[in-house]
């Protein structure tokens, strides 16, 4: 602290001690003894520097055994020597003991803080407080570490809010940042270990543009008021192969870190071999929990690309001819101002338009999507400008090739909302699974004979059964523990679904059934003693998808006889016996139905399958949760600041993710500003306008 500072000038005035430092003078007696004529006079030097006023003189023992003088803080033990090298030393100390001891009075004008509640406090400027608060600000909204050194932000900061502000300078942002990292992770660590349900985890691998590759390991599980929370447990650098063994051994230390490994139910990975094979070193370690039967969940979304994919190649001749055209009006300046004029004529307004990403199969659909409207002004425009440079007409644009495009957009609606519901934070996604698997072995089986799209979804339905023939034990079970649709309602999806791909189910459905008593009888031996109290009645959600299925089934066939086939499929649980007994009702509280609340809400009725159900319906069927955070790292770990060390990038993508949790701000499923390149791309007032809005 600056000692010029007002401060110490008011501390000092308060101290009013009166002490003389200077001491008496030494005056010698004349020979008649009167004293008038001093036979010696001897003077000490006087103490004139302020700091004396926070120092005694006394005479001490010195370590070489002698008797002198030494300068003793009049505020703590502490002493120091008064040799003639000065008052400096002795004026470090002073600026940190003394606003330790010192109470100096505000006699500025008080100013008033009004908090949330509405009550009113005086408000006072903490240093501490405020590096705290810059350094939870830097990571929230990706600000470079040196944010607080910047001197139009002091400007800033003194001009219009604070004039207390001091230099925070990026060492000390730094530690602050490490400093509430350890912090909140130990809090974290805490409340790990007092869950009585168990954790999920998805996790997956990321190349960042400093060459070095990062794996993310993201805790998915439910609080005390049974609300999903989702926490980035650990962003580790790989520093080596990505074979089973590393990835096991990096998730791994992400686990011990938090002493959670007995508390794994699954894991959710891509498709990649090395982690299908990293999934046997978790079993060897005994981590699994409820048999393993949940322990491997594959990306959903992976998969969904992977159909997709599939049938882009299909079609990609037609769909390259509307790229192309798109890409060549945008090429040129005069090019495009001239094609916005052709817009205007026709009644359009003008605008620009992206083209895709073929990796990214939702960029290709939301190219299209937004070309739609503009079908015959591009090919217009397009096909004119090619018959004016002597072209082939084979590079024209054709209707086909629009018809083409729609039908797909159309087709790839289904798969888009689909990977839209199945990344989602905040609610249960297992139970949503065979929901969205029903919509899309729908449309292709609406779209498998059609002329134009028959081989696209033909190679799309192939890759689907791939991996779908078999429905996975997480998928039937997220829909069992519905008691709106249970055993019964799983038993037609499942029927309606194998019609429409020609997939048989049925020695599934007994499959499955063996293992959810299986799986029943682990939990009753584990939580079979437990008691809970009703809660109040639960929230409505919205309806599942093919919920019309459902309603259709229920008038063309009794519950009644699934119900029997339930019982004498098992001879022990008598509580999940009576679950799947209860009368099945597609009318039944079908309007905004949270399930997770219903069963913190019936527990009471269902203590050892309330556990399970709960386990269930947390276990996330993407890894998408894992990948925002690269979006994330992608602004972090940008080409001007590649220089961050991974130890540096954990603690801001942990941090920031931590921050957004306590918000629940995490549900980001879609990238907006995604969207927003290929959408909002107008070039007239009105959307620029609204593009700053946005």
């Amino acid at each position: 602290m600056d000692p010029t500072h007002p401060y110490f000038a008011d501390g000092l005035n308060m101290l009013n001690d009166d002490f003389d430092l200077s001491g008496p003078a030494e005056t010698g007696a004349g020979p008649s003894g009167s004293g008038a004529t001093p036979t010696s006079r001897t003077k000490s030097k006087r103490l004139t520097s302020d700091v004396w006023q926070c120092f005694d003189v006394v005479e001490m023992t010195l370590p070489d055994g002698t008797v002198g003088p030494r300068a003793k803080c009049k505020f703590c033990p502490k002493n120091y020597t008064t040799t003639k090298g000065g008052t400096g030393h002795l004026r470090r100390h002073m600026q940190k003991c003394m606003p330790k001891h010192v109470q100096v009075p505000n006699t500025t004008q008080t100013q008033l803080q009004r908090h949330p509640d509405g009550s009113v406090t005086t408000w006072h400027y903490d240093a501490a407080h405020a590096r705290e608060c810059l350094a939870r600000y830097i990571a929230q909204t990706d600000q470079p570490i040196n944010f607080g050194d910047c001197v139009f932000f002091q400007e800033f900061i003194t001009s219009a809010y604070c004039p207390q502000m001091q230099i925070v300078s990026r060492t000390t942002t730094r530690n602050d940042l490490i400093k509430m990292f350890k912090t909140q992770r130990d809090d974290l660590t805490a409340e790990l270990q007092h869950l009585t349900v168990s954790i999920a985890l998805t996790s997956d691998i990321w190349n960042a543009c400093s060459k070095q590759d990062y794996l993310c390991v993201t805790g998915h599980y439910l609080d005390s008021e049974c609300r999903i929370q989702k926490k980035i447990l650990g962003f580790r650098p790989m520093d080596f192969a990505h074979t089973a063994d590393n990835i096991f051994a990096v998730i791994l230390s992400v686990l011990e870190t938090y002493d959670i490994t007995h508390r794994i139910l699954s894991i959710t990975l891509d498709n990649a071999s090395a982690n299908t094979k990293s999934i046997a070193l978790f079993t060897e370690r005994n981590i699994p929990q409820a048999g393993g039967y949940f322990f491997h969940q594959r990306c959903a979304c992976h998969i969904i690309n992977l159909v997709v994919q599939s049938g882009l190649k299909k079609v990609s001749n037609r769909i390259e001819r509307i790229r192309d055209a798109i890409s060549w009006i945008g090429s040129s300046n005069p090019r495009f101002q001239e094609f916005g004029r052709h817009c205007t004529l026709n009644g359009l307004r003008p605008r620009r338009f992206q083209t895709d990403m073929p990796v990214r199969w939702n960029s290709t659909y939301l190219m299209l999507k937004n070309c739609l409207e503009y079908d015959t002004t591009i090919s217009g425009f397009y096909n004119m400008k090619l018959a004016e440079s002597g072209c082939p007409p084979a590079q024209s644009l054709t209707p086909d090739d629009w018809y083409v495009a729609k039908i797909f957009v159309e087709f790839l609606q289904v798969f888009y909302n689909a990977t839209v519901t199945l990344s989602g934070v905040y609610y249960p996604t297992s139970s949503q699974a065979i929901h969205q698997i029903v919509e899309m072995s729908d449309m292709l089986n609406t779209y498998r004979e059609d002329d134009l799209l028959g081989d696209a979804v033909v190679a799309m339905e192939t890759k689907f059964k791939k991996y779908w023939s078999e429905m996975p034990f997480l998928y039937a079970l997220g829909v069992i523990v519905d008691p709106r649709i249970k055993l019964a309602g799983l038993e037609y999806l499942l029927e309606f679904t194998g019609n429409k791909l020609s997939i048989d189910y049925s020695e599934q459905i007994t499959d499955i059934r063996n293992k959810l008593f299986e799986v029943f009888s682990i939990y009753e031996r584990r939580f079979g003693g437990i008691h809970t109290e009703p809660s109040p009645e639960p929230d409505r959600q919205p309806l599942p998808t093919s919920w019309s299925i459902l309603k259709r089934r229920k008038k063309d066939k009794s519950a009644s006889s699934s119900s029997s086939t339930t019982r004498s499929a098992a001879s022990s649980g008598a509580e999940l016996n009576r679950f799947l007994e209860a009368q099945f009702d597609a009318d039944e509280n079908t309007e905004n139905f949270d399930l997770l609340l219903w069963w913190k809400t019936y527990s009471y009725r269902y203590p050892v399958l309330s556990h399970l159900a709960r386990d269930i319906l947390v276990i996330p069927v993407s890894t998408v949760s894992s990948e925002q955070a690269f979006s994330t790292s992608g602004r972090i770990i940008e080409p001007r600041r590649n220089c961050l060390t991974p130890e540096m990038v954990e603690v801001l993508i942990c941090i920031r993710d931590w921050e957004h949790a306590r918000k629940r701000m995490q549900n980001e499923t879609v990238d907006e500003q995604f969207i927003q390149n290929f959408s909002n791309l107008y070039v007239d007032e009105g959307s620029a306008s609204n593009q700053v809005q946005n």
